[in-house]
């Protein structure tokens, strides 16, 4: 894959983050949706990002969908800010980290799915 078709999807997975934060939530701040507990969390995922572990912080993720008492918000708000952070990371990062791109927009899919949300026909890749 040439830089420009990464840098493409990289694009295409923001925008549908945006987009879907706009959609949901009609806004861009999505730390504001979530309550304090959900917050720690999402700070942890996100440590857990820059240490590279991020295969490990998604599977913390899927648990958390599966058992926080969250509202579907709450919920909806950590999985956009979770994949928008590992997205914003650079192509070396995520291979160092054994993640891709491809892997961040089926991440994404599957933990809006499982929440019972699902990524509009129009901003599919």
């Amino acid at each position: 894959m040439y830089w420009y078709e990464k840098d493409y999807i990289m694009r295409l997975i923001h925008g549908i983050a945006q987009a879907l934060a706009f959609l949901f939530f009609g806004k861009r701040e999505l730390p504001s949706v979530m309550g304090p507990e959900c917050r720690e969390d999402h700070d942890f995922l996100r440590r857990m990002v820059d240490s590279g572990q991020i295969c490990a912080a998604e599977d913390r993720l899927f648990d958390l969908l599966e058992n926080a008492v969250w509202d579907g918000d709450q919920k909806a708000a950590l999985i956009l800010s979770f994949y928008e952070f590992v997205n914003g990371k650079d192509d070396d990062f995520l291979r160092r980290a054994g993640f891709s791109r491809d892997e961040v927009y089926e991440g994404l899919r599957d933990a809006l799915r499982l929440i019972g949300r699902e990524i509009p026909e129009y901003l599919r890749i």
